[in-house]
């Protein structure tokens, strides 16, 4: 072997000396852009009242259009929202600065950020299309959103929920197509 073809011997101490403080810094990196990210959503999110909207006759699907067709339900955007806050009238000082919020991102082109409410994991596919055609009603799996201030997950959806309060309770025929794993693993 002549000195060219001879493995070059890095010393463990420089390799360490390069890795740790890489090591020690990525979860360091990843825990500020978090801290950032959750500030930035804190800031841009609007507090939505269901309760007031269902008292003045909006229905769910109105906000949340995609449940008919899609499979997440949506949720509305701040051209939506101004569709009606600008012509309705708000009764409470608390309301008007919510409206008020509102209109800062209407007039400066931003959308607003929701929180995720129920977060389905990739490898599931839901539709609430089927559940609607059924004659389900939105209360069955979110709670009673329409007494709600902000919504919150008051049931915790997932395969057990969707199993035994609905799937394993269908006749015979439902049922076997309902329990296949292929109906919501696809």
């Amino acid at each position: 072997m002549t000195g060219r073809d001879k493995p070059r011997n890095v010393g463990l101490g420089k390799v360490l000396t390069i890795l740790v403080p890489l090591v020690l810094l990525i979860p360091l990196i990843l825990m500020l852009q978090g801290e950032a990210t959750a500030q930035n959503q804190y800031r841009e999110m609007i507090e939505f009242n269901h309760s007031r909207h269902v008292a003045a006759g909006v229905q769910c699907l109105f906000c949340h259009p995609n449940a008919v067709n899609g499979q997440v339900a949506g949720i509305p955007s701040v051209v939506k929202c101004m569709g009606c806050h600008q012509s309705i009238q708000v009764t409470t000082e608390a309301g008007q600065t919510r409206v008020d919020t509102l209109v800062r991102f209407w007039e400066g082109g931003q959308p607003l950020l929701w929180p995720s409410i129920v977060d389905m994991p990739d490898f599931v596919y839901f539709a609430h299309r089927p559940h609607i055609a059924a004659g389900r009603s939105c209360e069955e799996c979110h709670g009673d959103v329409g007494q709600m201030g902000m919504a919150r997950e008051v049931k915790r959806i997932n395969m057990g929920f969707c199993l035994n309060n609905c799937h394993r309770h269908q006749d015979l025929a439902k049922r076997e197509r309902l329990m296949a794993c292929v109906t919501c693993h696809q």
